[in-house]
């Protein structure tokens, strides 16, 4: 047979274990369960007869009982007075309205046909809630496009999610060769993609978890830090523009004498002269919401990403919370965790700070 004409045959690229991992590890983002559940509450409504008493109802209740804001307070002549709870259990309904003064005719007209509906709890955050809520009662939208990335995992780039995805797979690796598997965290400037510490949880330091560590390492790199260490750092190059303070020479060692990581960045930005207190970093956190770390300077782990090989417990959660770390990716769950296994801390409104919580999947349902 002749083959001369034969086009070759296509080469097939070979990939690596890493390749294979990487290909079936997604990265879920782990939001509130205000973007997840439907909260229902119940509330008094009645019908008007005209549609003539609605200006002089809805003018009388927008003053008196301004309630329910994240709703369309009229819905074909069914109007929502408030919800079944403020009510006392021996009083009425027409009780409850005398006490704020409504005139007799809106009186009359908020007592007519009455009854008892389920509407929506608060205003939705994502257009699927948006949709089952509007089978309950109409209410108000307004959509955010950062928080449907979120969710449908949309909000990081290739290059991004590559080198999210890289992290998980170095802290498995930092875990079994160098830390006896024991947990590992990573903290990475993302200015630049630089690390800058890394810690292991070791039985040199008895209590203190792997997250502790790594917050205390952040600190050294800024002339800080309050565990004593037997760990030997790396020391800085003279007229350096970052500083390796925060890494220990062991994990370091390791990364530059292996080729697969030859390309990765190390250190963290010098501490500026006269960089502001605390409570300067909170109060233009607070007030403006932009970006501190390249304002003022490192402090802390403000505006840094950590990677941490176990979902970290609630005292290291709380840790992160303290030093203003930006976002938290994990890998294993843990069966103390505090952000999805027990508990949703960077949910808990009360708090000063929030940070962004990501979980590294393994089922292939997220890319």
């Amino acid at each position: 047979m002749d083959t001369c004409g034969s086009p070759p045959p296509v080469k097939r690229n070979r990939k690596s274990p890493t390749d294979n991992e990487e290909d079936c590890m997604g990265i879920r983002a782990v939001l509130s369960d205000e973007y997840n559940e439907i909260a229902l509450i119940k509330v008094h409504s009645c019908q008007l007869e005209t549609k003539q008493q609605l200006q002089s109802v809805i003018q009388e209740l927008s003053q008196k009982l301004p309630r329910l804001q994240h709703l369309k307070r009229v819905h074909d002549r069914n109007v929502l007075i408030c919800a079944t709870s403020e009510i006392g259990d021996a009083e009425t309904l027409e009780e409850h309205l005398q006490r704020y003064a409504f005139s007799a005719k809106v009186l009359q007209a908020l007592c007519h046909q009455v009854q008892v509906v389920e509407v929506p709890a608060r205003m939705p955050k994502l257009r699927v809630q948006y949709e089952q809520m509007m089978q309950h009662w109409p209410c108000k939208f307004h959509p955010n496009h950062y928080s449907e990335s979120l969710r449908n995992g949309s909000n990081f780039s290739i290059s991004q999610r590559v080198f999210h995805k890289r992290m998980a797979q170095l802290l498995a690796k930092l875990s079994r060769d160098v830390n006896k598997d024991r947990p590992v965290g990573i903290c990475v400037d993302p200015r630049q993609s630089r690390i800058v510490s890394i810690a292991g949880a070791s039985e040199s330091y008895g209590h203190e978890h792997c997250s502790m560590l790594l917050v205390d390492f952040v600190a050294r790199s800024q002339q800080g830090g309050a565990l004593r260490s037997e760990l030997s750092f790396v020391e800085d190059q003279e007229n350096a523009e970052t500083t390796l303070r925060g890494l220990p020479k062991a994990y370091y060692d390791y990364l530059k004498e292996n080729e697969a990581y030859q390309d990765l960045q190390f250190g963290a930005e010098m501490s500026r002269k006269g960089q502001p207190q605390q409570q300067v970093l909170l109060d233009a956190e607070h007030a403006q919401g932009g970006d501190n770390l390249s304002k003022y300077g490192p402090y802390l782990c403000t505006g840094y990403d950590v990677y941490l090989l176990q979902e970290p417990c609630l005292m290291c959660s709380m840790a992160f919370v303290h030093s203003r770390a930006k976002r938290i990716f994990f890998l294993r769950p843990s069966d103390n965790g505090a952000l999805v296994t027990r508990f949703q801390l960077h949910s808990v409104k009360e708090l000063n700070h929030h940070y962004e919580v990501f979980q590294f999947t393994t089922d292939g349902s997220l890319t």
